[in-house]
């Protein structure tokens, strides 16, 4: 694989942008003593706010495909992460914290589709490469947030925003070339290609906004862990997610997508049972990273599918797999939350079946295949 400015700054930038963005989750219970809510409020939320924002992802792309310069577009996506985050600090009522989680995650929104687009310009590797990157912040992000709050005081979370406001002005200063461009009509029976993998990427997203949003939960309210342990939990099933984006690719090229959805909504619906009968660290903790292990096995994949679908549309193709099914599963999971969201074991519990179904349906039932 050959490396690019382009392809480096994309693989760097998708890394501390999700690396912010991944303070939400693992400060659930934070937020929730300090603005006294109920659980089911701040994860139908926390949805909410993720499922708008990757909605908005399929007009980004829609843009960005038409739109070739790129440093503007990275300066502006860096300094609106860096004033979210920096507002999360300050705000004093819960309406501030979901207008600063909202301004993090639609500027992150806005990142995707250009990231995967720069990586596209080099190849599939170098997208798979783009996920890792990205997995890994948010790997890294949660027991980060988790440590900080628990030595420092949330109202210092400047602090932390000022890497990106200086990346910011360092991008400025390269001499980034433009994308390649094509600026051809849209035809919603081109988009229309992307179907399976928009049905794949919704009900994975689904599983995940799901269990991402109680395990916390889980491990502080229900198993009576600290929110640093937490924190570690989420990191901990991110950075399997590191290497399952990688494999997924390869898995992919290999086996099929039939296959791999075989396996990986299979081992997701068996994950999630071990979890909600786990009470010891251990367990817990194997059960999740498996989870997302499964989960992460097609991140990547779907994303190399749906550019391979739409070649002179990698910013769209790649923003309906990443942003516009994230967002379907994502609004899902809000109306799901506001149902079961103050029981989290339920809430966990139904989970499972919807991973089962979805294996036989894309696993065995459904036709499309990249074999």
């Amino acid at each position: 694989m050959a490396l690019s400015l382009m392809s480096v700054l994309s693989v760097l930038s998708h890394f501390l942008l999700d690396f912010y963005v991944s303070f939400f989750t693992p400060l659930g219970p934070f937020i929730i003593q300090k603005f006294p809510i109920e659980i089911r409020i701040l994860t139908s939320f926390l949805a909410l706010s993720a499922a708008i924002a990757s909605l908005l992802q399929v007009f980004f792309g829609f843009f960005f495909d038409r739109v070739k310069y790129t440093k503007s577009l990275l300066f502006t996506m860096y300094v609106l992460e860096a004033i979210g985050i920096s507002l999360i600090g300050i705000s004093t009522n819960f309406w501030m914290f979901i207008s600063a989680v909202f301004i993090v995650r639609i500027a992150n929104s806005a990142f995707h589709p250009l990231g995967a687009s720069m990586a596209g310009e080099v190849g599939g590797r170098s997208v798979a490469f783009f996920s890792i990157a990205g997995t890994l912040g948010a790997a890294l992000g949660p027991v980060f947030i988790s440590l900080y709050v628990s030595y420092f005081p949330m109202q210092s979370l400047w602090i932390v925003a000022l890497p990106a406001f200086i990346l910011a002005g360092f991008i400025l200063r390269l001499n980034i070339p433009n994308r390649t461009v094509h600026n051809v009509k849209f035809d919603l029976r081109e988009v229309s290609k992307l179907l399976p993998i928009l049905l794949v990427v919704t009900v994975r997203s689904f599983l995940m906004s799901v269990v991402h949003a109680y395990t916390p939960i889980y491990v502080t309210k229900i198993r009576s862990y600290s929110i640093s342990l937490s924190g570690l939990l989420i990191t901990s099933g991110m950075i399997a997610g590191v290497f399952a984006n990688y494999l997924g690719v390869v898995l992919m090229e290999k086996i099929g997508a039939k296959k791999q959805d075989l396996v990986a909504f299979v081992g997701m619906g068996l994950a999630i049972f071990w979890l909600i009968y786990s009470k010891s660290v251990i367990p817990i903790f194997v059960s999740f990273v498996l989870f997302d292990f499964f989960g992460f096995l097609l991140m990547s994949a779907n994303v190399v599918q749906a550019q391979k679908i739409l070649p002179n549309r990698k910013a769209l193709a790649s923003s309906v797999a990443m942003g516009f099914a994230w967002s379907l599963g994502d609004f899902i999971a809000t109306g799901y939350n506001s149902v079961f969201g103050n029981n989290v074991v339920l809430s966990l519990g139904l989970a499972i079946p919807v991973a089962f179904v979805a294996s036989i349906y894309f696993g065995l039932v459904q036709k499309f295949d990249t074999k």
